[in-house]
């Protein structure tokens, strides 16, 4: 019987992750949450939808002095992290778990987080644990699709990433703070071989999208950035853009980049509520699908140039479930030890395209390849 915490399990994307792996064979499930409260009415929606689960609901706050023996307490095989937003934070979560000689899954999207994270590499392994970060859509999905895609050619040139979210979809307060920390912001991004400077939330680009048409995206700075010029050996270029449902979301964040640029407002954490509040009462102004895009660009053995393109397409609001589908899948192989590597590092590879397609089969999402030429 391995034992499954999640911290943040009332979240929006804890939530879903609670439902999915609860009952689960030879696993008991623990649903986290800084309110007894609301991990309680966690438990009692998912134990209606998984009678035989084993599950219980605790208090815990990753914030709290106290969080270090709170947690080895639960005496943890298995720890999921998906408390954001992960920018700024530090990696406290992932070194108890060392302590403990628990696994630890996240789902972090700072490119920093990510980046920085093998530095807990030497400790996990004398501890014989495995901790992964960046779990999710990028770089846990994406690098799959690269991978994936990448048989098609000799070398790859140039990797286009972007997500088109639907914008039916909820948003929880930990992926409004992630968005708006980009407003503005500088990152590096490399670029012809060079690394240039752009800005969250600028860049506005127009991407058409096989499903559902033309939308216009912006920069936004994300782990992939600077992973992929390590994963994929001569690349020259990699880019990720955000494609927002509605052109007025996406003017207002352009907007505020630059007020960001100008140093009128240099931190819009104050705002996460307001905007969250907004999301709620427009968010049915748009549709419940989104998708994601992924090109590569390259030579083949032929010495040809050569376009790959992932489309992938999301409806009934399904979507959400991406990013909780790499961790899933990982924290089932740990569940059943067809995972050996111990260490810590971000989610590069980590599975196959065959394995999510089997998380996702219960889900409106699809996707197909297009070549050109």
């Amino acid at each position: 019987m391995k034992r499954i915490v999640v911290i943040g399990g009332t979240g929006h994307f804890g939530g879903r992750i609670c439902r999915r792996i609860a009952g689960e064979k030879n696993t008991e499930l623990v649903v986290t949450s800084r309110s007894k409260t609301k991990a309680q009415a966690v438990v009692d929606k998912v134990q209606r939808g998984s009678p035989t689960a084993i599950i219980s609901a605790v208090r815990l706050d990753r914030l709290s002095p106290e969080f270090g023996s709170d947690l080895q307490a639960l005496d943890p095989d298995i720890v999921i992290h998906t408390a954001g937003p992960y920018q700024g934070q530090d990696y406290r979560v992932a070194e108890v778990c060392i302590e403990s000689g628990s696994h630890y899954i996240d789902l972090a999207d700072g490119r920093d987080f990510v980046q920085e994270f093998d530095g807990l590499d030497e400790e996990a392994k004398k501890k014989g644990v495995l901790l992964v970060t960046g779990a999710s859509t990028l770089p846990g999905l994406s690098s799959v699709v690269i991978d994936l895609l990448r048989k098609k050619f000799k070398s790859i040139q140039e990797i286009e990433i972007s997500i088109a979210p639907a914008h039916q979809t909820p948003r929880g307060a930990s992926t409004i703070a992630a968005v708006l920390s980009y407003c503005g912001m500088p990152f590096e991004v490399l670029i012809d071989g060079n690394w240039v400077t752009k800005h969250g939330w600028h860049d506005i680009r127009r991407r058409r999208y096989p499903i559902f048409g033309i939308r216009y995206s912006a920069a936004c700075d994300v782990p992939d950035l600077g992973l992929l010029p390590r994963y994929v050996e001569g690349l020259k270029s990699v880019t990720f853009h955000a494609a927002l449902e509605a052109k007025w979301e996406q003017i207002a964040l352009w907007s505020m980049g630059w007020v960001t640029r100008a140093g009128v407002i240099k931190n819009w954490d104050p705002f996460v509520p307001i905007f969250q509040r907004a999301s709620n009462w427009l968010i049915g102004m748009g549709s419940d699908v989104g998708g994601m895009q992924i090109t590569l660009s390259g030579k083949t053995a032929d010495n040809v140039s050569k376009s790959v393109t992932w489309n992938l397409t999301a409806r009934q609001n399904h979507g959400a479930e991406i990013p909780c589908s790499p961790a899933l899948i990982i924290a089932r192989k740990l569940v059943v030890d067809e995972i050996s590597v111990r260490g810590a590092f971000p989610c590069l590879g980590m599975f196959s395209m065959s394995d999510f397609a089997s998380e996702v089969s219960d889900f409106d999402i699809d996707w197909s390849v297009d070549e050109s030429p």
